[in-house]
């Protein structure tokens, strides 16, 4: 049997064409999931026609054309004047189930319709089953309207969607007995888990049991190790190597700040270094200490520094020139001293 991996998607459904999206409208969703479009059957689709009658309708009209006109009639209550050509029309979730599962698809599907109108609090226009492809799997389309006003893709933004899935998982997946699919390693870590897998399949002695399709296996699991790990039940978090240490390490001679630098509050592993701007390693115990007893005397010397500025940047008042000395001889001569005269002998 299949692994038991709980599969949910959400996307939004209109006529936008950013990130490379492909046009859709609601109308044409709700088509594909009533099995209007005869050219998606037959030998040239990927639906079988004949296993298309266990198809079940949970929720909603039963034509596309009754799904149109049930978001029209919500939206005669919503000020539209300022939606966009390419404005989110509807927002369709799938959820899936393994090809093989015991679970039962009617009862697991409708726990998920019901989900994900709680946590959405959005109306849902059409709610369908499919048993005619690969795997059963239910559509749910939304009409982005709450409060009585259009809220477009918000409702699965990042954060709003990454709570869905952590509510999905805990609410319905999990206690149906599935499993989270893992999510893809990438960069150091997948160099990690590539050669964990690899180191387990030398002990399991796979290069000399399989002989040239070695070769083919090693590919696949450098393009992707996750399903090597899930297969090999190897943990993500036992794959670091023992000589690394599970913090972040910085170059020793980084050029840029330093350990302490002024204004900025030590986070750990928030300060992260650039590309080519690093930060610079943190110190040892000795080395802070010293650096702390002499803390005192940059202190003073910052404050001094401070202090020379600030004088230096201080208007000064104007200095005339002192009046000159007057002196009265005995004789009755009147004698003046400025500060042009050197000439101390006349004051005696």
């Amino acid at each position: 049997m299949a692994e038991s991996i709980a599969h949910f998607a959400v996307k939004s459904i209109g006529m936008s064409r950013v990130n490379g999206r492909k046009p859709c409208t609601l109308l044409e969703a709700a088509r594909h999931n009533l099995r209007e479009i005869q050219a998606e059957q037959g030998a040239k689709g990927h639906i079988d026609p004949k296993r298309t009658r266990h198809n079940c309708i949970i929720a909603g009209p039963a034509s596309s054309l009754e799904v149109q006109a049930l978001a029209n009639s919500l939206l005669a209550f919503v000020d539209t004047s300022k939606l966009k050509r390419d404005h989110c029309q509807a927002i369709e979730a799938v959820f899936s189930l393994p090809s093989g599962s015991p679970i039962d698809p009617a009862n697991y599907f409708a726990q998920c319709s019901d989900w994900l109108a709680r946590e959405t609090m959005l109306p849902v226009l059409s709610a369908v089953v499919h048993h005619d492809e690969a795997a059963a799997h239910l559509h749910v389309l939304l009409l982005p309207v709450k409060e009585g006003r259009h809220v477009g893709g918000a409702p699965i933004a990042r954060l709003e969607l990454k709570r869905l899935r952590d509510s999905y998982f805990a609410k319905v997946a999990g206690p149906a007995g599935l499993k989270r699919d893992s999510a893809k390693v990438r960069g150091i870590v997948k160099q990690w888990a590539v050669a964990a897998v690899l180191r387990e399949c030398e002990a399991l002695g796979l290069p000399h049991a399989i002989g040239p399709l070695w070769a083919v296996l090693v590919a696949a699991i450098e393009r992707d190790p996750t399903a090597a790990m899930l297969a090999l039940q190897i943990d993500v978090n036992s794959i670091r190597p023992a000589a690394i240490p599970a913090t972040r390490q910085l170059h020793p001679k980084a050029i840029g700040l330093a350990d302490s630098p002024i204004g900025l509050e030590s986070r750990g592993e928030e300060m992260q270094a650039l590309s080519c701007v690093g930060l610079h390693q943190r110190t040892t115990t000795s080395e802070t200490s010293e650096a702390t007893e002499t803390l005192p005397d940059r202190l003073s010397v910052a404050q001094a520094a401070q202090q020379r500025a600030i004088a230096r940047h201080t208007p000064k008042p104007s200095l005339r020139p002192a009046a000159p000395a007057v002196r009265v001889g005995d004789d009755g001569t009147i004698r003046e001293r400025d500060e042009y005269a050197h000439d101390l002998s006349a004051w005696d």
